[in-house]
């Protein structure tokens, strides 16, 4: 509307309405936004973060957790870590495989507290003066959405939440002995 003159931004010695000034500003901004939230997308495809989790990988892609395994991992669930301490856990008897998924045997806060360790980097923090062990998160994200589906239930993520900066859960330790 601008370019065949229907709208005059500058008009004599005026220069337009404000609102219709923010409202490009608005477009133009946003445009930009979107822009480079796509290009740092393609520029992070591929890359692992600390954990060696890799970042952008779609859920499609799926890697088998095992040679004769049926459970599968997807690519950012399939961690070295993640087969070590989930084979361990299996030994244990705390979960065991189940058709294409696996099956978690004990409270759903220590299935979380596992996962945190192994993908977040949460830890147990022991502070001076307390006997108590506290829950300390880690910096990455919580896979909830992923986890959810590979043990086949829901709210890990909340049941991790509801944890935040509290004590460890109970039987902790057997779950730490798996990280050793």
């Amino acid at each position: 509307l601008v370019g065949i003159g229907v709208i005059n931004p500058v008009d004599e010695d005026y220069t337009g309405s404000t609102a219709f000034w923010g409202r490009i500003i608005t477009l133009i901004s946003g445009a930009a936004l979107a822009f480079c939230a796509e290009i740092l997308k393609e520029k992070n495809r591929g890359r692992t973060n600390k954990n060696g989790n890799i970042i952008g990988t779609p859920v499609s892609e799926e890697l088998v957790a095992g040679i004769d395994a049926a459970i599968v991992l997807s690519g950012t669930l399939n961690t070295e870590l993640a087969k070590k301490v989930f084979g361990k856990a299996i030994e244990a008897g705390y979960m065991e495989e189940c058709g294409t998924h696996y099956k978690w045997n004990e409270s759903k806060v220590l299935l979380a507290y596992m996962c945190g360790r192994i993908y977040c980097g949460d830890y147990p923090e022991r502070l001076k003066m307390e006997t108590k062990t506290y829950w300390k998160f880690g910096m990455e994200l919580f896979l909830d959405a992923e986890l959810c589906a590979l043990f086949d239930t829901s709210d890990i993520g909340q049941s991790r939440q509801n944890r935040k900066d509290l004590t460890v859960p109970k039987n902790f330790q057997k779950i730490d002995i798996f990280f050793e």
